[in-house]
């Protein structure tokens, strides 16, 4: 192996040397075209040399709206998440209160995100599947079922924390005033239930599905 890298670079050697032999300049008349090749080369290199300068404007428009926090901007079919409340014996009465948690998979209170422009937004929350039933059990406007049973625990939703403000079935609630600076702020939805009737309910989970439309 040594001797072939020896040889090779021998044979380069005298190549190269071959090479410079043939390819030198003879005479004034090699010499002039030598020096005006050189001299056409400079040329182009101080031609190559030129360079641009301007402005490249970036841009992009923002319109004002508001989005259910965690989803991707979208205005219809949104999850709002779960009223759960929660586990009680069949036994239960009094009231029990809950508000909408997990809005499009997120964890924790359903939230909403709305740009500074809107300083204000309607909520309208639908009267639900089984509207009025299971008014002898207790008050609500809306009810939950047990399967396809005539079960039903009825319940009521507020605009406030406090349920003083009930939202009607079919009609909205306007004039809510929203954080002015963009931040997040919870569903102004609040679930209650108040079971008068002593009598026991049977055992297993009681739904209803609710049309909830949020306009600013």
């Amino acid at each position: 192996m040594a001797r072939q890298a020896k040889t090779f670079r021998e044979y380069f050697k005298v190549n190269a040397m071959d090479a410079g032999k043939r390819q030198q300049p003879s005479g004034r008349h090699g010499w002039l075209a030598t020096g005006l090749a050189l001299a056409g080369c400079l040329v182009a290199g101080a031609a190559a040399a030129g360079t641009l300068g301007g402005t490249l404007q970036a841009q992009m428009q923002l319109t004002a709206g508001c989005m259910v926090a965690g989803s991707s901007g979208a205005t219809t079919g949104l999850n709002f998440g779960t009223l759960d409340f929660g586990s009680r014996p069949g036994t239960f009465t009094g009231i029990v209160t809950a508000t909408p948690a997990g809005g499009e998979g997120v964890s924790g209170p359903t939230q909403l995100v709305c740009s500074p422009e809107v300083l204000g937004i309607s909520v309208q929350v639908g009267s639900g599947s089984y509207a009025g039933q299971g008014s002898g059990i207790g008050v609500g406007s809306r009810a939950m079922r047990h399967g396809s049973t005539t079960a039903y625990i009825p319940y009521e939703l507020y605009r406030d924390a406090a349920h003083t403000q009930p939202y009607p079935a079919g009609s909205a609630i306007t004039g809510i005033n929203v954080p002015a600076n963009g931040a997040a702020f919870s569903l102004p939805i609040h679930g209650q239930i108040n079971k008068s009737n002593p009598t026991a309910l049977p055992a297993g989970t009681y739904t209803d599905t609710l049309q909830v439309t949020v306009t600013y």
